[in-house]
């Protein structure tokens, strides 16, 4: 599912990937990249989304396991107050993983420090872009890195995923990622890709229901 050419930089990111099963969720939601790239109106750096959402969640593998579990306690996509902390020490973590992942990692060309800050951006302001939008704009690449990110929610392997980790029924649940869903993407890309994905969920609510029904 990875792009050929960022395989050999998701293998190196990978050992720190294994927490919170952000492997699968990277390896998912990347491809996005390029269906969301095709919505930009101006120029984005294609290789700094993709080295920015290949290293976003790394920070996890930094963390204990319990405040792993607390940074999980979430109904729909709004943050609960025992998950803010958590998600807050991820992206901190993550920063510092990064800038020793690149600092080490033989791109070539050699990535600029602009590019760097670039993905450091991304990874610390992910989960809230909004912060970053009030302090003065969201570059492109960060705004399409924290629309990938989000997207993870609505992907079938998350959504019942979810239903059974947090004991909600499957139509419950997708009214609670409705009800969450203003300001949750910052891109007009992410916002034409969740309301195509919310359909595919209600169909697989509806046939799931049905079966159950007959059974």
């Amino acid at each position: 599912m990875i792009d050929p050419a960022y395989r050999d930089f998701f293998r190196t990111v990978l050992p720190y990937l294994h927490a919170r099963i952000t492997d699968v969720h990277v390896a998912t939601c990347l491809p996005l990249v390029k269906e969301l790239l095709c919505t930009e109106p101006g120029p984005v750096d294609e290789q700094v989304v993709h080295l920015a959402f290949i290293l976003h969640d790394a920070g996890w593998s930094q963390m204990t396991e319990q405040e792993i579990f607390g940074s999980l306690e979430v109904v729909g996509l709004a943050l609960s107050g025992e998950a803010v902390n958590p998600k807050e020490r991820h992206v901190k973590l993550g920063k510092e993983l990064a800038q020793r992942i690149l600092g080490e990692y033989a791109f070539q060309p050699p990535l600029t420090t602009g590019r760097k800050n670039l993905i450091y951006q991304a990874i610390l302001y992910h989960d809230k872009p909004q912060q970053l939008a009030s302090m003065g704009g969201i570059p492109a690449e960060v705004r399409m890195v924290c629309d990938v990110d989000h997207l993870w929610s609505f992907t079938h392997a998350n959504f019942w995923q979810d239903t059974v980790r947090k004991g909600v029924e499957p139509s419950t649940y997708l009214e609670n990622l409705e009800h969450d869903l203003d300001g949750y993407f910052v891109g007009e890309g992410g916002r034409r890709k969740i309301r195509q994905m919310i359909e595919q969920r209600s169909a697989e609510v509806k046939s799931w229901e049905e079966w159950v029904a007959q059974h």
